[in-house]
């Protein structure tokens, strides 16, 4: 089971593929001056990453919008998460927006984690390897642990005789 989890600005798209502990961080950046031109040039980079490396047995989980202030950032951001979810439709991908105190609450432990928490407990889980990647990419590797742990309970969960399955020997 792998699980993508995704954080959108208007400039980049974080990636991570996530696969039990293993990871690897894809960016899509665009340095475009022309905001047209930048959402082409990601979706273009977007759309080959979802049709080449996903399949419908994985999984997307995209950070919704935080409240932004500016009406035109907004919008924009708006556009790059609509494009994600497109692209994860055209191409047969469940995908699933997750709200920020969500998965904050959920991961982190605290729904108001600050960029230092989320920095913390992504080392604390995957351990010093992560202090190179950029605070998108850390957001984008808790929203696909959240989308991990949802998924593995999910399927845990469907079968009532795994927690005696799990524990056998230890709890009769």
């Amino acid at each position: 089971m792998r699980v993508v989890g995704i954080d959108v600005s208007t400039k980049k798209i974080a990636c991570v593929l996530l696969d039990s502990s293993e990871f690897q961080v894809i960016e899509f950046i665009s340095r475009q001056k022309s905001w047209d031109q930048r959402l082409v040039e990601l979706q273009s980079q977007f759309w080959d990453f979802v049709e080449t490396k996903l399949s419908k047995e994985d999984s997307i989980f995209i950070e919704e919008i935080p409240f932004v202030h500016n009406r035109q950032g907004l919008i924009r951001l708006v556009h790059v998460l609509a494009m994600c979810k497109v692209a994860a439709t055209h191409f047969n991908v469940p995908c699933t927006y997750v709200n920020v105190k969500t998965w904050k609450q959920r991961v982190v432990g605290n729904g108001n984690a600050t960029k230092k928490d989320i920095a913390d407990k992504a080392e604390l889980i995957y351990g010093d390897r992560v202090s190179q990647f950029s605070q998108d990419a850390l957001d984008a590797l808790m929203v696909a642990t959240y989308g991990f742990v949802l998924k593995s309970y999910k399927k845990w969960a469907s079968k009532p005789n795994s927690l005696k399955e799990h524990y056998k020997g230890v709890i009769e």
